[in-house]
């Protein structure tokens, strides 16, 4: 059983990470795939993948991409267990000799025979999770029958059971097996030809990371180029009435879709489809930064709440004190006026795109290793990991920054807000001048501003503020920031880890190690940038239509013309004190799970 236990837990653990890349890219495509034929000079409900994009997450948010996930994610391991295992024991009865590899012929036989196996239990999950998935593109035929949509991927079992009896949940298994057998064929044998061929022969086992990815993404595009009718043609056969059925059968939806849409209609969603498949290879990357993100996210929060908001409160007129006497005064304020939840408060943009940023993060830096390392699986120098870390600063600079500018705002409210009388009195004051006034009343009307959440800041950007442009003021200082803050960190963590290891191998390091190496990388962060940090919450925060500030230099100038050095490190106490644990929680998450993955 020792192979078939190692087929099952590598196919568990791959197809997991699988699911998480790839799943908001296949909702996409079944929304595209389900949705109805428009009548005629009428409009699709979508107009393409990024408008379908846009329409989902404007009204179900980001965790609409990911609806349909519990039914294929509760089934993850049995089907990746079944799929590679049937594959393995398939190999074992082609192959002429133990531990002969097997030829691409043979990887065709082996990879059909896994396909005929797994359509039996991709079938029901499928059909489940399409259900979900195309939910909302079916939602108005739904309302017109009066049908109450089903909540939950047992729910949908349960309607389904009930209509149609424990078959219906087999509905499709024509076009299943369709997809399954000659999709696994083809995949398996195109990732085993290519392999072999950039090995130069038979034996494949020394190939590299990026010899990997090439393989399996050049083997899941064309699963999807071999397969992709028998796909819509399934989707469609899933989600329709079971009472009122628009389609007879298979051959029947073919001819309908061919009808009503051309060839062009077999290949609705494709684009998703093909994008999902090109990410899958970089999963486990994606995988263990995400998890590591959300570690830092949780730890971490909190204290970023409280930097933002001394960062951000006005500088008082001469003679008043500030909003808040340091970070104490600012839990405790924050904690009175809105609960422990106001700690919290602002985290939805980065928890939205957490997976992003730091998939992102480390993807970019994982596949800069793989270009800057001498050999396949050496250990960076601390220099190259410098490198790395900033070729990675400046990819997730341009993520970063939309999702702080949102975070800022509605961390930054409740300083801003208190500001509002005053400033509004001296806006309406002769006393003081015109400089005086035009801060005054540039702090009255942000303050002004309510956010009811993410989504209405984003909103109320592009409506008022220039557009997609607004979300992205405050780059530069970004920029500043992520490249030599990343830079820094990544270099600071493998110096400590190879210190702590005597110079040997650092793969063997205990999580305590991790934990000391992730802290002080963390704290080595905001050590370096944080004045550029400073810079960029309050250009987030300013005033869109009357800014106190006209850039990076100039806002760098006012705040030491108004703070000295120290307004340049306001906050710094609650940065010092979340980047130890939050970038330990990151870094131990993050290795862990990479660990893991394999």
């Amino acid at each position: 059983m020792g192979d078939v236990v190692k087929d099952l837990v590598a196919g568990t653990v791959g197809g997991a990470a699988n699911l998480i890349v790839g799943h908001p890219f296949d909702t996409i495509k079944v929304k595209l795939q389900s949705q109805p034929t428009p009548a005629p000079g009428q409009f699709p409900k979508y107009a393409g993948a990024v408008d379908a994009v846009k329409q989902t997450i404007a009204a179900e948010g980001p965790r609409g991409l990911y609806k349909g996930m519990g039914a294929p994610l509760a089934t993850v391991a049995a089907f990746n267990a079944l799929l590679f295992t049937v594959r393995g024991q398939m190999e074992a009865l082609l192959r002429s000799e133990p531990g002969q590899p097997l030829t691409v012929n043979q990887q065709v036989v082996a990879g059909a025979g896994a396909g005929v196996a797994v359509s039996f239990l991709a079938c029901p999950t499928e059909l489940i999770k399409c259900r979900l998935q195309a939910q909302s593109a079916l939602a108005e035929a739904a309302a017109a029958s009066g049908v109450a949509l089903p909540k939950g991927p047992i729910d949908v079992a349960k309607h389904v059971v009930r209509e149609a009896g424990m078959k219906g949940l087999f509905k499709g298994l024509v076009p299943t097996m369709g997809r399954e057998v000659p999709g696994n064929a083809v995949m398996f044998g195109v990732y085993e030809g290519t392999k072999q061929y950039l090995a130069g022969g038979q034996d494949t086992s020394n190939l590299g990371r990026g010899s990997l990815i090439l393989s399996g993404g050049l083997a899941g595009a064309v699963f999807w180029l071999s397969v992709y009718p028998t796909d819509v043609v399934k989707s469609v056969i899933q989600v329709d009435d079971y009472k009122k059925p628009r389609y007879s059968g298979s051959v029947d939806a073919f001819k309908k879709i061919l009808a009503a849409d051309g060839v062009k209609g077999l290949y609705k969603g494709f684009g998703p489809a093909m994008a999902r498949e090109e990410m899958g290879d970089v999963a486990k990357d994606l995988t263990a930064g995400t998890v590591g993100g959300a570690a830092q996210l949780v730890v971490g929060h909190p204290f970023d709440t409280i930097k933002v908001k001394l960062q951000s409160q006005p500088t008082p007129p001469p003679g008043q004190p500030p909003k808040f006497a340091g970070a104490m005064d600012a839990v405790k304020q924050t904690l009175a006026a809105e609960g422990p939840r106001g700690l919290y408060k602002g985290m939805g943009a980065p928890l939205a795109t957490v997976a992003a940023f730091n998939a992102l993060l480390f993807t970019v830096r994982g596949q800069m290793e793989a270009v800057l390392r001498s050999e396949p699986g050496a250990p960076l120098t601390v220099s190259q990991q410098v490198v790395a870390g900033a070729g990675a600063g400046v990819a997730v600079s341009f993520l970063a920054c939309p999702t702080e500018l949102i975070k800022c705002r509605l961390q930054a409210q409740s300083a801003l807000a208190s500001a509002a009388p005053a400033a509004a009195a001296a806006a309406a004051s002769p006393v003081g001048g015109g400089a005086a006034t035009a801060t005054a009343t540039a702090t009255a009307s942000v303050a002004a501003v309510k956010y009811g959440g993410p989504v209405d800041v984003a909103k109320q950007v592009l409506r008022s503020e220039g557009g997609v442009g607004g979300l992205f003021k405050g780059l530069g200082p970004t920029l500043a920031r992520e490249v030599p803050g990343n830079a820094l960190m990544f270099g600071v963590y493998e110096a400590i880890k190879q210190y702590l290891a005597g110079g040997q191998d650092t793969s063997s390091l205990g999580r305590g190690s991790l934990v000391v190496a992730g802290g002080l990388a963390g704290a080595s962060f905001w050590g370096s940038v944080y004045p550029t940090d400073v810079v960029k919450s309050v250009i987030q925060v300013d005033d869109y239509k009357n800014p106190k500030y006209s850039g990076s230099m100039d806002a760098f100038r006012k705040i030491l013309a108004a703070d000295g050095v120290k307004g340049l490190y306001k906050g710094f106490g609650p940065a010092m004190a979340r980047s130890v644990p939050a970038n330990a929680a990151c870094f131990l998450a993050y290795e862990v799970t990479r660990s893991a993955l394999g």
